[in-house]
């Protein structure tokens, strides 16, 4: 089954579709594999990170937007207020996984871009970042604890 959305990545536009384990990117065909140390496109490995309407490729971060990739809403899934995934302001997790640190706590003040939780998948660890500047109102997981994807971890107001 193939999905397919527009990314805006510093104001250039590319038709991204997958299919099975092949990305097309413009009509070009990629196969990147995730390892440990990164994403490996070609002979090349990247360390790609995604934090709200911001990018990181290797410690680089690049403004993005997309259309067609919009997270479905969830009912019964992931416990209490899993449904809030659409609420501005929520930190969800981006694939089944476990928590392996929460370094933030309610009624901490964080700036957008701020690690809140990391999310241990796939043998790689995931920054959970605060999507904007606010306070922590809700942390709703803890060490250790698996979750699944687009599960809400934490709440910034």
């Amino acid at each position: 089954m193939a999905r397919s959305f527009t990314l805006r990545l510093e104001g250039a536009t590319y038709e991204i579709q997958r299919r099975g384990r092949a990305i097309y990117v413009n009509g070009n065909r990629f196969e990147p594999k995730v390892t440990p140390e990164g994403v490996v496109i070609g002979d090349s490995t990247h360390r790609i990170e995604i934090a709200g309407d911001r990018a990181f490729v290797d410690g680089i971060g690049y403004a993005i937007e997309t259309e067609g990739l919009e997270q479905k809403k969830r009912t019964g899934v992931g416990g209490p207020g899993a449904a809030a995934v659409d609420a501005p302001g929520a930190l969800t997790a981006i694939m089944p996984g476990m928590i392996l640190k929460v370094l933030a706590g309610e009624g901490d003040q964080v700036a957008a871009g701020d690690v809140v939780i990391i999310l241990e998948a796939m043998k790689m660890e995931n920054e959970i970042c605060a999507p904007k500047d606010g306070v922590v109102q809700e942390i709703r997981v803890k060490e250790g604890e698996n979750v699944q994807q687009n599960q809400v971890l934490a709440i910034v107001e």
